[in-house]
């Protein structure tokens, strides 16, 4: 991962054009967002004499290319211009290592949509590498113009998993995040039965297993798993997988 610092110069610090431009230039990041540029966690806008800084960090280092663009990012640019004192500027910082590294594959043979409470990372994982693939290498999920639908689930994921190690709603959120039939689970494997159809490679869904080892079966239709050579990285491990029901699994250790 990749930090960056746009820099916005607006003409006018007088109160009213100046809350017109830091308006659009907030939607302009939080376009790049949407459309799977720059991670939602680390944005940091500071005012500083004659410009607002604005830190993010990108998956690659050419994410913030206009080649990635959608017609968001391009008309909140373009406004963000008009009431510019002169054109933004984009200033690389350095790699980011508190973000896990994205997939280099040239084509992977499979993916996975994975999630939990610290990732920050695009919600689509390499089936090869397992490391995070940036969502703009996938068709829009959203309207054919961004993932903002795919990225609400990965939000909605990442508060279950909070309830569950917070403990306030513990069970609420281990269900929603191990029970594949539970609403959070037919989300994601509505996504990847799309993202299957759109790519031409399988999807798995990866959900969350803790109080005890999985049973030798699929939970979803019943057939014994298929035993998987595990698969370690940083973050992702699985043993089991159903190729019929697009799961994965790990086997927790006790």
């Amino acid at each position: 991962m990749y930090t960056y610092e746009y820099r916005f110069y607006p003409r006018s610090f007088e109160s009213e054009e100046l809350d017109v431009f830091i308006d659009n230039m907030q939607w302009f990041i939080s376009c790049l967002y949407k459309n799977g540029q720059i991670l939602s966690e680390f944005q940091n806008t500071v005012k500083c004499a004659e410009y607002f800084a604005c830190r993010i960090v990108a998956p690659e280092r050419d994410s913030l290319s206009e080649k990635y663009g959608n017609r968001y990012t391009r008309e909140f640019f373009e406004d963000v211009c008009k009431d510019s004192a002169k054109p933004p500027e984009l200033l690389y910082i350095g790699e980011n290592y508190d973000v896990e590294d994205s997939c280099t594959c040239e084509a992977p043979s499979h993916y996975i949509l994975f999630s939990e409470c610290l990732w920050a990372a695009s919600p689509i994982i390499c089936g090869d590498c397992k490391c995070p693939v940036p969502l703009y290498k996938f068709p829009k999920t959203y309207d054919g113009t961004e993932y903002f639908d795919l990225l609400g689930w990965q939000k909605a994921y990442r508060a279950c998993d909070r309830q569950f190690f917070e403990g306030i709603g513990e069970r609420h959120g281990y269900k929603m995040m191990h029970d594949p039939n539970s609403l959070l689970s037919k989300e994601a494997l509505k996504y990847c039965s799309i993202m299957e159809e759109r790519m031409g490679k399988p999807f798995y869904y990866f959900p969350f297993t803790y109080y005890k080892k999985n049973k030798p079966v699929c939970p979803k239709c019943g057939e014994p798993w298929a035993n998987q050579k595990h698969t370690i990285s940083r973050k992702i491990r699985y043993d089991f997988v159903c190729h019929q029901c697009r799961l994965v699994a790990d086997d927790p250790n006790f």
